[in-house]
């Protein structure tokens, strides 16, 4: 594989086929990528703070108990929110075609 920079184009180059891939056009995906992490960590943060509010509020804290259960009562809602965050992250950090060939080449 070859690469090189000319005129605010990236020439990616390999024994398949020649691609060419805007400067520009790179570091607005980097950029958008950046705000949806941000996006679904903020989404984590609340959704947990909503999930552990609910659940201190729809029933009464055991006393007596072992540090496990306090352990599993209080992570409970982080997991579920972890796991719903991550999903989401999944589903909406999805790239064009033209920057996944991008990866392609320069993974390979």
């Amino acid at each position: 594989m070859k690469w090189s920079y000319t005129g605010g184009k990236l020439n990616v180059s390999s024994d398949e086929e020649d691609q060419q891939f805007l400067l520009k056009d790179l570091i607005e995906e980097a950029s958008r990528h950046r705000a949806k992490k941000k996006k679904v960590f903020i989404f984590f943060i609340v959704f947990s703070v909503i999930l552990l509010a609910m659940q201190n509020y729809g029933a009464s804290l055991s006393e007596g108990m072992s540090i496990y259960f306090y352990i599993g009562y209080f992570l409970t809602p982080i997991i579920i929110s972890l796991l719903i965050s991550g999903i989401l992250y999944a589903v909406i950090r999805r790239s064009p075609k033209k920057f996944k060939k991008l990866n392609k080449h320069l993974k390979g």
